[in-house]
């Protein structure tokens, strides 16, 4: 089947080069001028619309239904075919990891072995309870972050530790990073409730 028809890369292909140059400098750019503070703002904020979007009482489209949508920037193409359902539990798997490397890197220890992108891939094996534990999981986020910030001051480290597109951040950059990140699937979200027939 061709790419004409559909045919989505594999997991862990990455992003076209040319954006994936673009994301890196503005990530790198937009990180050097972002507090600790407002990443976790953006993080927040973009939690809330999430939640807006997956609210079972508030829909009039199918949170499990998959669908094909045209890729956002800053995913990959096999990401293109989820459901709102699958979105959260994406980012559920995610956001436990970087709040896990954001924990090490502050008491400088750098966390062994590497991320593989396609092993955060959703399965289409999700059910309600997906909404709870991305609220369990976004609510720890916040409050161990928020503590952090309140002992530190801020999040910048000496220790990195290496994102598979942005190299050797610290974790002040990976916090960054999950807010930027839920920004991006939010998108996706949006993107696809809109296919879904809500505008």
């Amino acid at each position: 089947m061709s790419k004409r028809n559909y045919e989505l890369e594999p997991p862990g292909a990455g992003l076209p080069g040319g954006e994936r140059f673009f994301l890196n400098a503005a990530f790198k750019t937009g990180t050097a001028i972002t507090t600790a503070k407002g990443a976790l703002k953006l993080f927040k904020r973009e939690w809330a619309e999430l939640n807006r979007i997956a609210d079972e009482d508030d829909q009039s489209y199918d949170i499990f239904e998959q669908k094909l949508i045209p890729r956002v920037m800053g995913i990959e193409d096999s990401s293109r075919n989820w459901s709102v359902l699958m979105i959260l539990e994406h980012l559920c798997m995610v956001n436990t990891d970087i709040l896990r490397i954001v924990k090490a890197l502050v008491d400088e220890i750098v966390p062994r072995g590497e991320l593989d992108i396609a092993l955060y891939k959703p399965s289409n094996q999700v059910d309600f309870d997906t909404i709870n534990r991305f609220i369990e999981i976004n609510s720890n986020y916040v409050r161990v972050i928020e503590e952090l910030i309140e002992r530190r001051g801020n999040l910048r480290t000496m220790a990195r530790y290496p994102h598979p597109w942005f190299g050797k951040i610290d974790a002040h950059q990976w916090n960054c990073l999950a807010g930027i990140h839920q920004r991006i699937h939010r998108r996706q979200a949006q993107k696809l409730v809109a296919m879904l027939g809500v505008t």
